[in-house]
């Protein structure tokens, strides 16, 4: 702030400090029985904050983004925003807010003040006819009309009163704008005393943060990706300056007092501070940063993506293709320090495919950020809908974690910086990708996910793993981070080379006019974009450490049993991995009749807590230090959904899977042989790794199982099937040999389609590109523009939805950025007698009384035991609609009054575990999970 922070708030007018702009009741922070703030104290309260929150939290590399496109010195946005944040709330000197709380008695003392003070009480005919004037949009009028006053062209005048009309998460609606500076013009000419007020509060705004020098230095309007930025940074300051706890309801005390005592009392962290490491000392800070042990030496990508790095100059894009266990994730974390401390990002943050993976990373880089943070506090986040069921992100939030050695920072889960708007300002985040994706989408206060991200490396795993509506989400947010500055590592083991074209298209947008020309196939590979062009980098692959037969069985579940029976006679662990959990139930179901006591079944339709439960028994029986005679068992069957895909790391001795697209056999085929061990832990029958395919119902012209088709289509699964007949059946699979070249062939312009298949595979095709215009098309509903399409804030919310501000908002998120039907997710209980008990309590537990709260203990419980419903119940609007009628009818009333219940849906079900649902009958068995078991009509 140019002038002294200790500006007193007695130095306004009578008129000015009869304003309120906060008010609260008597147990509010203030003192007295009249606890309220005065708007020019809280004008000054936000630019004190503000002016904090640029020189001791935002990263260098968001200041950087906002003094590029804004064209402005670091010095200059730096009074730039402060002055926003002081003049964000200059609406509120208007009697649509002033007056809004005189319709009850007990408020009628705010109207009073304003009376006594000589501003007229009485409203207008222009002002009354509005209906609601909103107090951001007349704060963005009486801004831009000082602006013209002080001879600022009106282009940069509207883009600087857009940040302050949006500082409720969204623009203000553009008819609504004419109308708004007729009642300014209507108080210029009926209330010269309001507008006098207005021009006051203007000049000290001015005085106190010395903007009039900066607007004279404005030669351009401030583009839409430092509106957003700036926008975030006066939430953010707004939000700090509004809580009660920090600046209490009251004006006495100087202005700068109030901001330090205020800001003290919040738990923000400061910019994270890497420590790279030098080429020649990789292998002792992998072995500091990950605990590895003292003979460790850095694997091959480890060490080309850390020379791939050093090289770059300015922010970039770096794609990591290599093989499942080439320690990819630990090179991206190496990365993200080499990238940060380049770039000025002031954290990270890591996204994954689903809430498995995400938890399931969120332990190594917790123990990865105890040891980057050096001596300083990082804040860290976990973002996803059910991140405070997380054992180890609990114990964050609770007590922080490290800082017990000299060498050892200390990570924090900050308290302010928490919840779905706030929690991607952390210095470290792990999250699903829709917390990045969600970037793309026009939602109420997307500035601050924007500013969260624009300060991070963005980490994103499994990329390969997203679909066509949801990879349209991922070229946007890429586009958007490039022009940021953000430098962002892209992780897979399967890339098709298509998809790696959009993507380096998608970044290189914002920063290169330079043709892309033609992309190596080499395997494993590194690959960096940036404004110095493109560089491939080869990785030297490891050998061979499979070579695994591939062979087509018939899809009777008799078939499947006989082999099974016939390979399994000396024992051995099988993976069987259906497409849907209606067909690994059926497997499940005829194999334990054979094997009994032998099968599991692991799926998605299993509660939460008992497939967590599930899948740590399963990690520990085939982990890497399981061996038979031991904890690896003699012989296991188990059946699986995708599940088995990615989030578990298993070894079996054979694979069975049904067909799917080349890139996720590959990743399936990854829990084959996957360790090496002792030949002892293998059955001799076994030793030979095989890999037998179902789901194929004929093969002269294929026809695939139903379930497959509907969740790949058939295009995928006719040219993944083709380049396993041409290169796979006869020779095998090798890996990690194979893999770039099969997924390659598999995803290209021309798969080896046999001329018999000609008809169908024309058809598939057909049917695929419909479908990928159709997903992109719908995709562009709620996504904002491309940066160079958005001159201004408006742009980014022309659909003016804000659909995602909601309790539900999460979910609601992810609807619109993942191709999927709607989902509903429930807690399933037993209903009693006299009450209910959760579905795994034993017949002995209390009955809980569904009119009062369950103790914490048991309401965590239960919010960690949700299901999904299957999709038949939710995919069409109207039998959604019963549904969540008929479970809110039957959710006990006390949930709502939990911190953890609240907005659940419980699914009661009868002594049989049955509910008779939208017409359905739906099951839930301790072995099957949750299934459908209404009877087949005729």
């Amino acid at each position: 702030m140019a002038s002294s922070p200790q500006f007193d708030v007695a130095a306004f007018s009578n008129a000015a400090r009869a304003l309120w702009a906060k008010s609260g009741d008597k147990e509010a922070r203030g003192t007295g029985d009249d606890p309220w703030l005065a708007l020019p104290q809280h004008m000054l309260d936000s630019a004190g904050v503000a002016d904090s929150l640029w020189t001791e939290w935002a990263p260098v590399s968001v200041r950087r983004a906002i003094t590029g496109s804004a064209g402005v010195s670091d010095e200059d946005a730096h009074t730039l925003l402060t002055w926003l944040a002081c003049v964000h709330d200059l609406g509120k000197a208007t009697l649509s807010f002033q007056a809004q709380l005189d319709v009850k008695p007990e408020f009628a003392r705010f109207l009073d003040r304003v009376r006594q003070a000589g501003l007229s009480p009485r409203m207008e005919m222009t002002e009354r006819g509005m209906g609601r004037f909103p107090h951001a949009l007349a704060s963005g009028v009486i801004v831009q009309r000082w602006l013209a006053s002080q001879r600022v062209p009106p282009p940069i005048g509207r883009s600087l009163a857009g940040v302050v009309d949006s500082h409720h998460g969204v623009p203000s609606q553009p008819g609504l704008r004419p109308r708004a500076h007729a009642v300014l013009e209507e108080y210029a000419l009926k209330k010269p005393e309001w507008t006098a007020v207005h021009d006051e509060l203007m000049t000290v705004a001015a005085d106190v943060t010395g903007i009039r020098d900066v607007l004279s230095r404005l030669t351009t309007p401030i583009g839409a990706s430092a509106q957003t930025l700036l926008t975030g940074l006066v939430i953010m300051a707004d939000w700090i300056a509004s809580n009660t706890e920090f600046f209490p309801l009251t004006s006495d005390g100087m202005a700068g007092d109030r901001r330090d005592a205020g800001l003290r009392a919040v738990d923000l962290t400061s910019p994270w501070t890497p420590s790279p490491p030098a080429p020649e000392r990789l292998d002792e800070h992998l072995r500091d940063r990950f605990d590895w042990p003292g003979d460790y030496r850095a694997r091959p990508v480890q060490r080309v993506v850390v020379d791939a790095c050093a090289e770059l100059t300015g922010p970039g894009l770096v794609i990591i293709e290599a093989p499942t266990g080439e320690g990819k994730t630990e090179a991206a974390l190496t990365a993200a320090e080499i990238l940060a401390s380049s770039s000025g990002a002031g954290g990270v943050i890591v996204a994954t495919p689903t809430m498995a993976t995400a938890d399931g990373l969120f332990r190594r880089v917790l123990d990865w950020s105890v040891r980057a943070a050096g001596t300083e506090a990082l804040s860290m986040f976990l973002g996803h809908s059910k991140s405070a069921l997380n054992t180890d992100y609990r114990n964050v939030r609770l007590h922080g974690v490290g800082g017990d050695s000299p060498s050892e920072g200390t990570v924090i889960a900050s308290q302010w910086m928490s919840g779905r708007k706030k929690g991607i300002l952390s210095n470290v985040t792990v999250a699903t990708v829709d917390q990045v994706l969600f970037m793309a989408l026009q939602a109420k206060h997307s500035m601050l996910r924007h500013l969260g991200l624009a300060g991070k490396v963005v980490v994103i795993d499994e990329v390969h793993a997203y679909d066509a509506y949801m990879s349209a989400y991922l070229r946007t947010a890429l586009a958007w981070l490039a022009r940021y500055g953000v430098p962002v590592v892209l992780l897979s083991a399967t890339l098709p080379v298509q998809q790696k074209r959009d993507l380096i298209e998608a970044y290189r947008s914002q920063i290169s006019d330079d043709g892309l020309g033609l992309l190596s196939d080499a395997y494993p590979l590194v690959t960096t974009v940036s404004r110095d062009g493109l560089h491939e980098a080869p990785v030297d692959s490891r050998p061979a450490d499979l070579h695994a037969s591939v062979e087509i069985i018939d899809d009777g579940l008799e078939v499947l049993e006989e082999q099974l029976s016939s390979a399994t006679g000396d024992g051995g662990c099988i993976l069987v991995i259906c497409n849907t959990v209606r067909r690994a139930q059926a497997v499940f179901e005829r194999l334990r009749e054979t094997f009994p006591g032998e099968v599991e079944l692991h799926h998605a339709a299993f509660i939460a807590s008992a497939r967590a439960r599930k899948e740590e028994r399963l990690r520990v029986a085939l982990g890497p230090d399981a061996h038979r005679g031991g904890d690896r068992p003699e012989r296991r069957f188990i059946v699986a959904t995708q599940v088995a895909e990615q989030s578990l790391d298993i070894d079996v001795d054979l694979l069975v899977t049904d067909i799917a697209p080349m890139d996720l056999l590959v990743q399936r085929i990854g829990r084959l042989h996957r360790h090496d061990r002792p030949e002892s832990d293998r059955p001799v029958a076994l030793r030979s790794p095989r890999v037998l395919l179902r789901g194929i119902e004929t093969l002269e012209p294929p026809v695939f199982d139903a379930g497959a088709r509907a969740v790949y289509g058939p295009k995928l699964l006719l040219s993944t099937l083709a380049v396993l007949q041409t290169d796979v059946l006869e020779a095998g699979f090798r890996r990690p040999d194979d893999i770039a070249g099969l997924v390659q062939a598999a995803y290209g312009e021309e798969p080896p389609v046999p001329s018999a298949w000609t008809d169908v595979w024309d058809v598939a095709c057909a049917e695929s590109d419909a479908a990928r215009a159709d997903a992109q098309s719908r995709s562009r509903t709620f996504r904002i523009p491309l940066p160079g399409a958005a001159p201004n804030l408006d742009a980014l919310f022309s659909i003016q939805q804000g659909n995602v501000d909601t309790e539900d908002g999460e979910a609601k998120g992810l609807a619109q950025v993942r191709d999927s039907d709607p989902s509903v997710e429930v807690i399933p209980i037993l209903v009693t007698a006299n009450g209910y008990r959760p579905l795994d309590a034993s017949p002995e537990a209390v009955e809980l009384n569904p009119d009062q709260p369950p103790a914490d203990m048991a309401a965590r419980d239960l919010a960690a035991a949700t299901v999904r419903l299957p999709a038949r119940l939710t995919r069409y609007a109207d039998i959604f609609d019963e549904v969540v009628e008929q479970l809110e009818r039957a959710t006990p009333l006390g949930w709502q009054q939990s911190t953890w219940l609240k907005g659940q849906l419980a699914l009661p079900l009868d002594a049989a575990r049955s509910i008779e649902l939208a017409g359905r009958t739906l099951q839930y068995d301790d072995d099957l999970g949750l299934r459908d078991t209404t009877p087949m009509s005729l």
